[in-house]
């Protein structure tokens, strides 16, 4: 079986335009008029505030656009910002402080990407938990923080793993929860986001360490200074970061699509 660059295939819920998968996404599409053009439907002009989007409810984008979706689960330690991280991400500039997650809280982004010379509707279910709820349920989440498929109907198609610029400790810990993951069948794709980072500062999480991870695990760290204020509409603030939780999600599926075509 072979494939151009040209063609298109289906596997589960997701598009796969082509086996290339090195800079498939534009990450400076949204700047382009078609990009722009598309923008209204997810901010509010007058307010420069994301749209938000009810459990059957979905931006009216034109039917050629294809839509395809995504679970991602968030682990990380207790206060290192992953509710705020999600919270950032869907257009809640205004959050801040610390609240500990109580349960199982479920949130969905929609973004739009370019791919090649395809307009592609991302649907991001983002899964957020704390540490407390693990043990508490420990019945449906074992202590790995792997989510049992028998409790979850959707497979985790992504990890997402949030570590502190201000907590050396929390960089650490992530070689050891992404190992955690590891021994599932399905391989989910690894996204590791760093928090509280602000440029030209001391952290204690320096770029070199940065750098080094970067290196010897192949994952892009994520930088977002969730409690930024902007001035400019948000949804370009976030888009860096979407983009690549994107990019990572997408070339799982190439990754996965192409050993499919090697063993045929």
């Amino acid at each position: 079986m072979s494939l151009s660059t040209e063609s298109s295939l289906f596997v589960g819920n997701s598009i796969l335009l082509t086996i290339n998968m090195s800079n498939a996404i534009s990450m400076n599409w949204l700047n382009s008029t078609e990009g722009e053009s598309l923008l209204h439907h997810f901010y509010n002009r007058s307010t420069n505030k994301r749209r938000f989007y009810g459990i059957l409810e979905r931006p009216p984008l034109p039917s050629s656009i294809e839509e395809v979706t995504y679970k991602i689960f968030i682990i990380g330690r207790s206060g290192v910002g992953k509710t705020s991280v999600v919270s950032r991400l869907a257009g809640n500039v205004g959050y801040s402080g610390y609240f500990e997650t109580n349960g199982i809280k479920k949130t969905t982004i929609y973004w739009p990407v370019k791919i090649w010379d395809k307009v592609v509707l991302f649907k991001l279910h983002f899964w957020d938990t704390s540490e407390n709820s693990i043990k508490k349920y420990n019945h449906i989440l074992p202590v790995s923080f792997v989510i049992l498929h028998q409790a979850c109907k959707d497979k985790v198609d992504a990890v997402c793993t949030v570590f502190s610029f201000d907590d050396a400790s929390s960089f650490n810990d992530v070689p050891q929860l992404m190992n955690s993951m590891s021994a599932i069948a399905e391989k989910p794709g690894n996204i590791v986001i760093g928090t509280k980072y602000r440029a030209w500062s001391s952290l204690a999480v320096t770029d070199t360490q940065v750098n080094e991870f970067e290196e010897k695990w192949k994952v892009k760290i994520i930088r977002i200074d969730t409690h930024k204020s902007v001035t400019r509409p948000e949804i370009f603030d976030c888009s860096y970061q979407l983009n690549w939780i994107c990019e990572t999600l997408w070339d799982r599926d190439q990754e996965f699509i192409s050993k499919q075509v090697v063993q045929v």
